[in-house]
């Protein structure tokens, strides 16, 4: 056993170096582990959607099921937290930050999986961890609090067991197949579209329709049980039913008559109130294109600019012959189809896109990436070519470089919030617009009583005894807007970018 997970040092550095397949991922999954607990130490504070996911699991342990859906209507990740709390005994955020480590390390180890697929040695396999491990995409979400990460890795492992179905089908794979998107499924329903659409292409891939059939129906079967046991658990479980009510999100994939509507009014306002007299027809279409680019922007930008380069770098060298097309790479480009077409209606539904509702796309286009970047160094690496070589680890180390290093501290809104948690009498009554603010102070002393107000209503603040202020160098004009010959600075604190932090008494309701 140890001679099949050792590697020594030495032997990477050996031009026939080939390391097995389980070495490479425990390779994988220890240089994952370390840079995911960088990742938190040199993070300074929560992401907002940490917040809301602390805030469940709190609720949970202290409501149950309803307390949770109170505050979002798709609890897993919350529960999951909520349980590693109570079996190590770690605080909550800690059980956060364990929790998506440990999810963070499944996931690459899940894409090892799939390129030890798509690649025609393990020479190549480890080329591509070192990749996978410097991916800018995905080591900046390394710090994050979120239910995305299982979501990632369930569904990676799911596109794994799927690539062994349609090697040699077995009920086995099926059921592993299954069990691995309906876990995905319980972090992002978007997992069920890939459920539901993926099998479909074995239609592509099977002479005989009846057979595709029955291995569609094969990589359903456990579904269908799992379903008719949901059913039964909602009709007697009314909390069950509410704690996901989000699964009714599903049928906007299909409900396109409302997705047009809305987007038809949209377009009727660039129509009436943007466009010339002249022109009031071209509302859909600038709407249209503009949702479009704004998509492929951030896909483009995702997937890290020095790894475009050296895809490009590639594809024109002279050295940069590729000898064959890359295994299952239909059934990839299938996939990134599918989470093209969930990104694009998300687009059309909410009218924004942050790049990590985009991560299954880009990681799908990565992978496409990766047999020719691969084969590229290993010839390299053959013949000892160091001018490409040296290339090659300036794109490796430029993404954990960018991503683990902090430009501009964000310390100042913790320790702002901490004083105010050490220093603020019990019973004052403090107003904050800042949901991390908010979320330390009442996480530390929960006896004050704070209120989050996220519109930013100034006319409120005169009500409360203290105000907890942040002020970011853009909006710097909310200072100029407060009264402030009603109030009197008692702390702050500022990075050097000018960002500050203040904690202010109403003076007029110490009068």
């Amino acid at each position: 056993m140890k001679e099949t997970i050792s590697m020594p040092l030495s032997q990477i550095f050996k031009a026939d170096f080939s390391p097995k397949l389980n070495e490479i991922r425990l390779f994988t999954a220890i240089v994952s582990l370390l840079f995911s607990f960088i990742a938190f130490g040199v993070d300074e504070l929560i992401n907002s959607d940490g917040v809301l996911y602390m805030n469940m699991a709190r609720a949970f342990l202290d409501e149950g099921l309803l307390g949770s859906a109170q505050l979002f209507n798709w609890p897993f990740f919350s529960i999951l937290v909520s349980g590693f709390h109570l079996f190590t005994g770690f605080s909550l955020e800690t059980s956060g930050e364990l929790v998506n480590i440990i999810l963070f390390v499944l996931f690459t180890d899940a894409l090892i999986l799939i390129c030890s697929k798509i690649l025609p040695n393990n020479q190549q396999l480890f080329i591509a961890a070192l990749f996978i491990l410097g991916f800018t995409l995905l080591n900046d979400y390394r710090a994050y609090l979120f239910r995305d990460m299982g979501y990632w890795a369930f569904t990676a492992y799911g596109l794994y067991a799927f690539i062994r179905f349609s090697e040699k089908p077995s009920w086995l794979l099926a059921f592993a197949w299954q069990v691995a998107v309906f876990l995905s499924i319980l972090f992002r329903i978007e997992g069920v579209v890939i459920l539901l659409a993926l099998p479909f292409f074995l239609l592509g891939t099977n002479q005989n329709l009846k057979t595709a059939f029955q291995q569609i129906a094969m990589l359903w079967s456990t579904v269908i049980v799992f379903t008719a046991i949901a059913i039964s658990i909602a009709l007697s479980q009314t909390s069950f039913v509410i704690a996901f009510s989000k699964i009714s999100e599903v049928l906007t994939y299909i409900d396109f008559p409302t997705l047009i509507n809305n987007f038809l009014a949209k377009s009727e306002i660039i129509n009436s109130q943007v466009m010339s007299n002249f022109d009031k027809d071209s509302g859909s279409l600038i709407l249209a294109s503009g949702l479009l680019v704004m998509m492929l922007e951030k896909i483009f930008t995702a997937l890290s600019i020095p790894y475009i380069i050296f895809y490009i770098y590639t594809r024109y060298s002279k050295y940069g012959e590729f000898n064959s097309e890359a295994n299952y790479r239909k059934l990839i480009l299938f996939f990134v189809a599918i989470n093209f077409l969930i990104l694009l209606i998300f687009v059309f539904k909410q009218y924004f896109l942050s790049t990590r509702y985009a991560v299954m796309l880009i990681t799908g286009l990565f992978i496409l990436m990766l047999p020719r970047i691969c084969q590229f160094v290993e010839n390299a690496w053959q013949h000892k070519r160091k001018g490409i070589l040296a290339f090659t680890v300036l794109v490796l180390i430029a993404g954990p470089i960018d991503s683990f290093t902090v430009s501009v501290s964000k310390a100042y809104i913790k320790d702002v919030a901490m004083w105010a948690a050490d220093n603020l009498p019990d019973d004052s009554s403090v107003i904050t617009f800042d949901v991390i603010s908010h979320y330390y102070i009442h996480d530390k002393a929960p006896e004050i009583d704070i209120t989050l107000d996220t519109k930013g209503n100034l006319q409120n603040i005169k009500n409360y005894e203290y105000l907890v202020l942040v002020i970011k160098r853009r909006n710097s004009e909310l200072a100029e807007k407060l009264t402030l010959k009603d109030f009197e600075i008692i702390y702050k604190t500022a990075n050097s970018r000018g960002d500050r932090a203040l904690v202010l008494r109403n003076q007029q309701q110490d009068s």
